[in-house]
């Protein structure tokens, strides 16, 4: 029987977005090879809203033979999640993005784990950005967000339930 307290995980047919967990490396491991030395914590305090983006890079081109019109391919892409919200101080994983503000270069790298609602998991090494750690009105609560992109083609483990390209 379901925990009449838990929160819901759907309403109607829709799967709810709380069901996604993010987890960062704060160990600041920069290898998929490390991945049994990461220290994950959890990306979810404070954290209101995620948008993932391809960051696509396209190639458009128009032929003679198209009478007029183009194609365009897409030659690659970049992952990237913006995480946002508001910045709860003392949380280990906002505390460990925030403190490479003013880093550059392989010091804003570490691993990153998604799981998504249906239980697809997507890890790799990010790159830590555009991080936002406070700001906002002065009786409003302190702004948080960063932009976390994965450097190459990260690893994706599917369900057996959830095959990419198949069914719903």
């Amino acid at each position: 029987m379901a925990d009449a307290d838990a929160a819901p995980k759907k309403i109607g047919e829709f799967t709810l977005n709380h069901e996604a967990t993010f987890e960062i490396d704060t160990a600041g491991n920069k290898s998929l090879d490390d991945i049994s030395k990461a220290t994950w914590a959890k990306v979810a305090a404070g954290i209101n809203n995620f948008t993932p983006n391809t960051n696509e890079t396209t190639v458009n081109d128009e032929y003679y033979d198209g009478e007029g019109f183009g194609t365009s391919d897409i030659t690659s892409k970049r992952l990237a999640l913006t995480l946002a919200g508001h910045r709860l101080e003392g949380d280990p994983a906002q505390d460990y993005i925030a403190k490479h503000l003013l880093q550059i270069g392989d010091q804003v790298k570490t691993l990153f784990r998604w799981t998504q609602v249906d239980g697809t998991v997507i890890q790799g090494v990010v790159t830590m950005g555009n991080l936002v750690t406070s700001g906002g009105a002065p009786g409003a609560k302190q702004t948080f967000s960063c932009v976390l992109t994965f450097n190459g083609k990260p690893t994706v483990t599917t369900t057996d339930a959830v095959k990419p390209g198949v069914g719903a």
